[in-house]
């Protein structure tokens, strides 16, 4: 797993300088703390499972960097219309749920309907490398493919 965020993260780091990273269904956090040590200028990460999003908060201060990275413990799906109301806007956002079937499409819905991404974004799906012909992304424009093994990421963009 470790590998697998480095090289995600590689992929990403011409995008990372100074933006603002969503990571849905964030789990332990790693991402999160991998971005902020990249460069973004803020790391949110939204996790249903409260001891994990304790212990990520917990250490963001540890490390002091809780100024830049912060996990809500919210339902994905909820939160994005939240994020939205209050016209809160993302340039990277991950989007890797714990089972994936059709959770990438329902989420992807969402982000089409509520303007939570910036111009300039990138939304980036992570997804057992089976389920890729069956998830519907949409008007979004697939950029790229990349597959680690049983793991595929793929990277869409808005259209223009």
């Amino acid at each position: 797993l470790t590998r697998l965020r480095k090289s995600i993260f590689d992929f990403l780091a011409p995008y990372l300088d100074d933006v603002s990273y969503l990571d849905l269904f964030c789990g332990t956090g790693s991402y999160l703390f991998e971005a902020v040590s990249r460069g973004v200028k803020t790391a949110v990460g939204v996790e249903l499972e409260k001891k994990l999003v304790n212990a990520i908060n917990q250490q963001a201060e540890k490390y002091q960097i809780e100024n830049n990275l912060f996990c809500y413990c919210d339902d994905v799906f909820e939160i994005i219309k939240k994020f939205d109301s209050q016209k809160k806007i993302f340039d990277i956002i991950m989007v890797a749920p714990p089972q994936y079937r059709h959770i990438i499409d329902k989420t992807l819905l969402l982000l089409e309907e509520h303007s939570i991404v910036s111009d300039e974004h990138l939304i980036l799906c992570q997804h057992d490398t089976s389920e890729t012909k069956h998830i519907n992304f949409l008007q979004f424009e697939i950029i790229q493919q990349r597959k680690y093994g049983n793991t595929t990421f793929t990277i869409l963009k808005k259209p223009t």
